[in-house]
């Protein structure tokens, strides 16, 4: 057994749109209303759990400040990465992540880049990516007189599908969708409109002059870059999936360690028994591992 691989148990948080389709990812739901299952989250108040015995129950918060040498001694002074599951019910707000430029200048506020990979999708399921606008002027015209339907930019999606959401892009998941989020490690979010839920909600509050500030206009499309047989390359990490039949190795040696989440299957990694929903990440050192069974698996990492 590999001493470089730890298992992780989600932080979870009730949202309004959210619903019980996690529970299908093996992980118990207290209440109805989960809407999202933070499976690597190395955020202190909102952070996963590691399960090993011999780490006692510890947070990944704690498990990164004290085993630095397990992520490649990464310069990073908190985790760097995040990834959650989202079970979208209904529409989630329409909304932005702060850009670089606008974090170094608000040093209480990270940068925050997502990709999206659909789980799951119910007929004619969209999101919104993007917007129309041409100027800021156009912009904050189209903000100012409710002309949602023109300003925003609705794609249609389906199950195995990816989005690069880098951070100053508009963008909301719409119901009827359960995704695979991964991102960079902040809790940050600018949020334009909530289809009136804020007039009811007072913890639902908008940040529209925020968010006008770092909505990148116009709107260019993001290319997905790849290398590797990556599903995507970035600056701030890549995303890798692996399809496992019968019993084969793999090799990530060009990672600081890897993120990896089971999405369909059984089966085993060593001698370790995973399943749909398993979340594990191997650590720096000795990144070849062998998978046995039917298994989809999405990996993420940041490159050397």
């Amino acid at each position: 057994m590999k001493n470089n691989i730890l298992f992780l148990k989600p932080y979870l948080e009730k949202k309004l749109w959210g619903g019980h389709n996690l529970s299908d990812f093996n992980i118990k739901l207290p209440r109805e209303d989960i809407g999202e299952a933070w499976i690597i989250s190395g955020i202190k108040d909102k952070s996963s759990i590691i399960t090993n015995e011999e780490h006692g129950g510890i947070t990944l918060f704690e498990f990164y400040q004290d085993h630095r040498a397990f992520f490649d001694n990464h310069e990073s002074e908190q985790y760097p990465l995040l990834v959650k599951l989202l079970d979208c019910q209904d529409d989630l707000s329409v909304q932005v992540h702060p850009t670089l430029e606008y974090a170094s200048e608000n040093h209480d506020v990270l940068s925050k880049t997502e990709a999206w990979y659909i789980l799951d999708a119910l007929p004619k399921s969209q999101i919104v990516y993007g917007h129309n606008a041409k100027t800021k002027n156009e912009l904050k015209s189209l903000v100012e007189k409710g002309q949602w339907d023109k300003l925003l930019n609705y794609i249609d999606v389906k199950k195995h599908d990816l989005f690069y959401v880098p951070a100053g892009t508009l963008h909301a998941l719409k119901k009827g969708l359960v995704v695979l989020e991964i991102q960079q490690s902040s809790d940050t979010t600018f949020r334009l409109y909530d289809y009136g839920r804020d007039k009811n909600d007072t913890t639902r509050k908008l940040t529209v002059n925020e968010s006008l500030e770092n909505i990148i206009t116009p709107f260019v499309k993001p290319a997905l870059e790849t290398k590797d047989n990556e599903l995507l390359t970035s600056p701030f990490f890549s995303i890798a999936k692996i399809e496992n039949k019968g019993k084969c190795s793999y090799d990530f040696s060009y990672a600081c360690w890897i993120q990896c989440v089971v999405i369909e299957g059984n089966g085993y990694i060593e001698n370790m028994p995973i399943q749909k929903g398993s979340t594990f990440i191997i650590g720096n050192g000795d990144l070849t591992f062998t998978l046995s069974g039917n298994l989809e698996i999405i990996t993420s990492y940041i490159r050397r």
